[in-house]
């Protein structure tokens, strides 16, 4: 990932309200997710690069086990071919022509978690539309949200990110 500057933590969270269409006065949305985040992390906008692509994993949520066995990114995205009575499956290609029709008709920054720039690195939001962009080949060069801590491997949401070590 290539950082372009760093941010508050209070950013990353003011957008991801907004594109799930939180309101403002709720305090416990998504605590699932971001309550068990460590507490040391450090946030940055950044963008992807293509070296990345290998190490991006989709959230360790084992409702991703009906159609990934790896949960990376890109071993996911073959699956959307084959797969296509599925629920999740069906959510990612609506997306994916929703891209094609308006490449800006959905949001395109999502966050990440990972224990350094280099990787291994954890979607917590924006998986069904990252795997959409990456199936057309147009992930490389987003812009994202990440989230860097040295504790993320221990990270409930992160933890099949870190289970299959990717292939150089």
């Amino acid at each position: 990932m290539k950082p372009l500057r760093g941010v508050q933590q209070e950013e990353v969270w003011n957008h991801w309200k907004k594109v799930e269409r939180i309101p403002e006065t709720d305090v416990m949305w998504r605590g699932d997710i971001r309550n068990y985040l460590p507490r040391n992390m450090k946030w940055f906008l950044a963008e992807i690069e293509e070296q990345d692509i290998e190490k991006i994993f989709v959230i360790s949520s084992d409702d991703w086990k009906t159609i990934t066995e790896t949960f990376r990114l890109l071993d996911t995205v073959k699956s959307l071919d084959t797969i296509k009575d599925d629920d999740m499956v069906k959510n990612i290609l609506a997306k994916k022509k929703i891209y094609q029709h308006d490449i800006d008709g959905l949001d395109r920054k999502f966050i990440l978690v990972s224990p350094s720039v280099n990787g291994n690195f954890t979607i917590i939001e924006g998986n069904k539309r990252a795997l959409a962009l990456l199936s057309m080949n147009r992930l490389v060069g987003n812009q994202i949200y990440l989230g860097i801590s040295s504790k993320i491997k221990n990270y409930v949401w992160a933890r099949y990110s870190f289970k299959t070590l990717c292939k150089s």
